[in-house]
C-alpha cells in the first residue's frame, strides 16, 4: 500500500515506450516511482537475513537475489534506476515497521490464552 500510495502521489511514468496494457491497469502497475518489486525484494531479504540463521553463501545469494530483482526491472524497461533505489529504501523502512510491530510467539500465545 505504501508503494501504491507514493506511485499515485508522484505519478512518474516508467521508461517503457509502449502504453501500459490492460493487465497493468488491473494490477495498478501504471506508474514507476518507486519500484514495488524492489521494495518487496528488499523487505523480504532483510527479513530473512534478520530472522533466519543462514550460512554465508546463502546470505550472499539472498542479497544477490534482491539486487537482481531491481536490476531486472531496469533491464526490461519498466523502471529508472532511481525508481529501484527508492524502492529498496522504502522496502528497508517497511522492514523496520514490521520489526516495530513484530510479536514473539510467546507474546502471541499469551494474548490468545488471555481471550
Amino acid at each position: 500500500m505504501t508503494v501504491a500510495g507514493v506511485q499515485k502521489l508522484i505519478k512518474r511514468r516508467g521508461p517503457f515506450e509502449t502504453s501500459p496494457s490492460l493487465l497493468d491497469y488491473l494490477t495498478m502497475d501504471v506508474y514507476a516511482f518507486p519500484a514495488g518489486h524492489a521494495s518487496r525484494a528488499a523487505m523480504v531479504s532483510k527479513f530473512f537475513l534478520s530472522h533466519l540463521v543462514l550460512a554465508v553463501p546463502l546470505r550472499i545469494l539472498l542479497v544477490l537475489w534482491a539486487f537482481c530483482v531491481g536490476l531486472s526491472r531496469v533491464m526490461i524497461g519498466r523502471h529508472h534506476i532511481t525508481d529501484v533505489i527508492s524502492g529498496f529504501i522504502i522496502g528497508y523502512f517497511q522492514f523496520r515497521l514490521v520489526e516495530l510491530v513484530w510479536m514473539s510467539s510467546n507474546t502471541c500465545q499469551m494474548l490468545i490464552s488471555a481471550w
